[in-house]
């Protein structure tokens, strides 16, 4: 190799080390290589809904059946409208529960037969679980005082355990309450679960 060569060679090396350790050059690309898919957070409520109705029994239900009776006949007949009512109403003043409230959950669950069935299994007025009918005492979810009776108890749990939070304890009538409480609220779905019985209740 002559002197020129190695001349050339030389230069050629050194200029590949140097640019070893820096960027020159180098330009980041302004979009990643590879999509990298954006997911948002699903929204979670917590707080009571504006308009939320006293859960009690006391101060809200003690003149409440007429109306009751009017709203449940708009989907049962007569007689058996007269008996959903009366169901409501006795276990509502037993478990001091507003009754006007569980009339709107159950318009919202079944439209008040007391033959539904859900896909999930669940049925009856208040469409309970075989698992949550069992715990309640509940022998028949097609029994119509059975299945009310349960209704109620469940829901005043509920109420309970949410320190009186009307709105969070129907989510959790619809999540279950172990998923409102991991989840520190309730989802945009069952948001719009628990704005449909509000609105049901205010037509009552």
């Amino acid at each position: 190799m002559d002197a020129t060569t190695a001349v050339v060679v030389l230069i050629f090396v050194v200029s590949i080390f140097s640019g070893f350790g820096n960027n020159k050059g180098y330009k980041a690309p302004s979009a990643p290589v590879f999509p990298v898919a954006q997911t948002q957070p699903a929204a979670v409520y917590q707080a009571p809904l504006v308009g939320e109705p006293p859960p009690a029994f006391v101060g809200a239900g003690e003149n409440a059946q007429p109306a009751i009776n009017r709203h449940v006949a708009k989907y049962r007949s007569g007689d058996e409208a007269a008996q959903i009512t009366d169901s409501i109403m006795r276990h509502s003043m037993t478990y001091n529960m507003n009754p006007k409230l569980v009339a709107a959950l159950i318009t919202r669950e079944s439209k008040f037969n007391p033959r539904a069935m859900s896909s999930s299994g669940a049925g009856g007025l208040g469409q309970l679980l075989p698992s949550t009918a069992k715990g309640l005492g509940v022998d028949d979810v097609f029994d119509i005082d059975q299945n009310a009776k349960g209704t109620v108890r469940y829901f005043k749990s509920l109420i309970e355990r949410f320190n009186g939070r009307v709105s969070s304890a129907i989510a959790a009538y619809l999540e279950g309450p172990n998923a409102v409480l991991r989840n520190g609220g309730y989802t945009d779905h069952t948001r719009s679960y628990v704005q449909d019985i509000l609105a049901i209740y205010q037509k009552i």
